[in-house]
């Protein structure tokens, strides 16, 4: 538990810098491009982001299930990683070439060709990064995966403020200063997962393949529909609206997202120490614990942003992104269930059951694609978020259910704060006064 806590705790400081970072970093762009330039550069960068959960098969969550259970040399898994990930890189992106000719317009109307094209070459090093860091995040190296993904937001963030005070496309400016910060930061990742393991192997090993294959596609599936039930909206605001529209709920969203730190971070930290634990009573009592505090916490978070919303999007994004403010508000009520969430999913994922959560998150994806159709033509970007909290609240009641049957779990030991929460508490607050003390 004090190894858990530690680690979740360096992974929340993280998580706080990286979204004050990532926050700044739109703050900026959105101040120099305006809502509808916001729009059109969160749609752009929003393709690469797809294609890419579309097409790593699963890969870096298969790196992270089996670096963790030692089945594999981190060597190994590494290095045949990075040459399926070469292959996948060339066919996606001559791929998303093909979309943006073809279909470019169609999917994304109001953004011009050239930003799409110029955002997929985010494409190899998203895919980098995701391998790279599921080697370290296997082998439980949490300081070096904090430090690395701290990295690339400081470095987007500098990069946007020099480019966009001189470019003249701007919106272009602000999609090479995140490729070009993804880019640096990859370098470091590699230079720290080599320090870590030494040289990847450079023979691919197929019996690895077919195991990460046989696990990653499992959870490939339900990547693509968590990502989509993420951004679905966005999408969609844009088909029905403009984007300007969807700039404004972009603003929302991130704003909103931060609540999701102590869920994310947790989680981050919880799917290689399930994969890892062998002790099966340790692990009934470890999740549902997790889960009930989170859920609580994030409430508590999510009631201060609430009340604070109107001047939250005042102050990071001017008035101009004021019509923000109520779906803001909407996003808060589905957050606080999609932070139980994240929890059970994890833990589902780690016991090598990934497929549950594709179901779930599939059906709840269906449910929130109808009601945002339904929703965002009669109320605008408030009834997207309405469709996206309904439907954070039943993947949440599902995954509970499941979790339950699965872990042999009740479902209030998951929901409700229990008598050793309260002394947990009690104990860390008097370790904590006896060390200010000292």
């Amino acid at each position: 538990m004090a190894e858990f806590l530690k680690n979740t705790t360096t992974t929340l400081i993280t998580r706080i810098m990286t979204i004050v970072l990532g926050m700044l970093a739109t703050v900026v762009i959105a101040r120099a491009l305006g809502p509808q330039g916001q729009g059109i550069y969160s749609l752009a960068t929003l393709l690469p982001g797809l294609i890419l959960v579309l097409s790593n098969f699963g890969l870096g969550m298969a790196a992270v299930f089996h670096v963790g259970r030692k089945e594999y040399p981190a060597k190994v898994v590494f290095g045949s990683s990075i040459l399926l990930a070469v292959t996948i890189g060339v066919v996606t992106l001559a791929g998303g070439a093909a979309t943006v000719h073809f279909w470019g317009s169609a999917l994304f109307p109001g953004v011009e060709p050239y930003y799409l094209y110029l955002a997929l070459l985010l494409l190899p090093f998203y895919i980098f990064f995701d391998i790279a860091s599921s080697i370290l995040l296997g082998l439980q190296r949490i300081g070096k995966y904090n430090a690395v993904t701290l990295l690339q937001p400081l470095l987007f963030l500098a990069l946007a403020v020099l480019l966009l005070l001189g470019a003249k496309y701007r919106i272009g400016a602000a999609i090479v200063a995140q490729t070009v910060s993804f880019a640096i930061a990859g370098g470091f990742l590699f230079l720290m997962v080599v320090g870590e393991i030494g040289r990847p192997s450079a023979k691919f090993s197929r019996k690895y393949f077919n195991d990460a294959a046989l696990y990653g596609l499992k959870s490939w599936l339900a990547s693509v529909f968590n990502f989509l039930h993420y951004r679905a909206d966005l999408f969609l605001i844009n088909f029905f609206m403009n984007p300007a529209a969807t700039g404004i709920y972009y603003a929302a969203t991130r704003i909103a997202e931060g609540t999701w730190l102590l869920s994310t971070s947790a989680g981050t930290v919880l799917l290689p120490r399930v994969a890892a634990e062998t002790d099966a009573d340790r692990l009934k009592k470890f999740t549902p614990f997790v889960c009930r505090n989170i859920f609580y916490v994030t409430f508590l978070l999510a009631l201060a942003v609430f009340l604070l919303s109107r001047w939250l999007v005042v102050f990071f994004y001017s008035e101009e992104f004021i019509e923000a403010v109520y779906s803001l508000q909407i996003l808060l009520i589905g957050n606080v269930f999609i932070s139980g969430w994240r929890i059970l999913a994890n833990d589902i994922a780690a016991r090598g059951k990934p497929m549950v959560n594709t179901y779930i998150i599939g059906v709840s994806l269906l449910v929130n694609v109808f009601l945002n159709i339904i929703f965002i033509p009669k109320f605008g970007i408030s009834g997207a978020a309405w469709a996206t909290s309904i439907s954070y609240f039943l993947v949440f009641a599902a995954t509970v259910f499941v979790y339950g049957n699965i872990s042999g779990n009740r479902a209030g030991s998951v929901l409700f704060l229990q008598k050793e929460d309260f002394k947990f508490y009690r104990n860390f607050l008097s370790a904590a006064l006896r060390y200010k003390k000292l």
